[in-house]
């Protein structure tokens, strides 16, 4: 496949936003983006495919789609980054940036070859290029039960807005949901089967189906903020205006991201993430003795060596596990 229409896709010094890539590109990336379920993925798809087009642009010698220029890419890639006075060097994207990268390529590749624009010979040679060795994985954070505690007790309930709070707080650090699954959490999933409250036939990522069981005090949380709100039916958590007006719609999982944010920030914990509580409560859930395979269900992983990393080694343990995380203790 020739990269002509590659390179004329970026203007000298254009952004990687509002491009307009010629419609046979188009029609690639979107092929590729249509082949992935989780909306996160779709994006970080084509942000890596937008990258990928970039460099070609900015490459004089490079006039076809191939293994070479594969390569080559990933090699730019690693060697991004900047050099610091005393020497150091502070490299622009991880390992698993540059595998993502990679595997965006590769399916764009593929996706190229189906449609008859690349030789399948080329498009298995391009499918070879190995990613990069990842030399230790960052473990990310995870914190405590008297840490969490604190977290807990920070939004004031006195009030809609941190009624929702703490409700989000709850589920995010007791079922360990993704963003992406507590924006979208609708009131109808909130339900009791074979007498246990839980989140039931919950869709996640790769549309993947699963049913979380919730503590009591989780549910007397949800319960208290639709209680307050009066919502029915819908989106479970909305948006608050600064007026104290309800939204209509679903939060934006950014606004999780800023709501944790805000009171770990209060707890001394400035680089906690949403993903942080996840892993968190895998961890909480392993300490109270829950089995690998009972974590992996809560979590919604395919594959169990995923559980593992979060807990960083594979012990067997007891079931019946989102119990093991209480309401906050009030003493603290």
């Amino acid at each position: 496949m020739e990269l002509a229409l590659l390179t004329s896709a970026l203007a000298p010094g254009s952004a990687q936003h509002g491009l307009e890539l010629p419609p046979a590109i188009a029609r690639l990336v979107e092929a590729v983006e249509r082949s992935l379920n989780a909306e996160n993925s779709r994006r970080a798809y084509r942000t890596s495919l937008l990258h990928f087009i970039s460099w070609c642009q900015s490459q004089p010698t490079v006039t076809a789609f191939s293994r070479l220029t594969v390569l080559q890419f990933k090699d730019a890639v690693i060697s991004a980054g900047e050099t610091f006075p005393d020497g150091s060097f502070r490299r622009r994207f991880s390992p698993a940036t540059v595998n993502q990268r990679l595997a965006a390529v590769r399916a764009l590749a593929q996706e190229a070859a189906d449609q008859g624009l690349l030789p399948l010979i080329e498009a298995a040679g391009i499918a070879r290029v190995r990613g990069e060795k990842d030399k230790g994985r960052r473990m990310g954070m995870w914190i405590g039960k008297e840490e969490l505690d604190r977290i807990l007790l920070s939004p004031d309930r006195t009030t809609l807005r941190g009624k929702r709070d703490y409700a989000m707080l709850a589920i995010l650090f007791s079922a360990g949901l993704r963003r992406s699954e507590l924006v979208s959490l609708p009131v109808a999933a909130v339900r009791q089967q074979d007498g246990q409250w839980g989140l039931i036939d919950l869709k996640g990522k790769g549309s993947k189906v699963r049913s979380i069981p919730l503590p009591l005090w989780v549910k007397d949380a949800i319960f208290e903020w639709l209680g307050a709100t009066k919502i029915v039916y819908g989106y479970l958590f909305r948006s608050i205006s600064r007026h104290g007006r309800l939204g209509i719609d679903h939060m934006s999982s950014e606004s999780v991201k800023l709501i944790l944010s805000h009171y770990a920030r209060e707890q001394n914990l400035a680089s906690f993430r949403p993903h942080d509580a996840r892993r968190s409560c895998a961890r909480l859930c392993r300490a109270a003795h829950a089995s690998l395979e009972d974590i992996q269900e809560l979590l919604g992983h395919s594959s169990i060596q995923t559980t593992e990393r979060y807990l960083g080694r594979s012990d067997g343990f007891k079931r019946a596990i989102t119990n093991a995380i209480a309401a906050p203790d009030h003493t603290v």
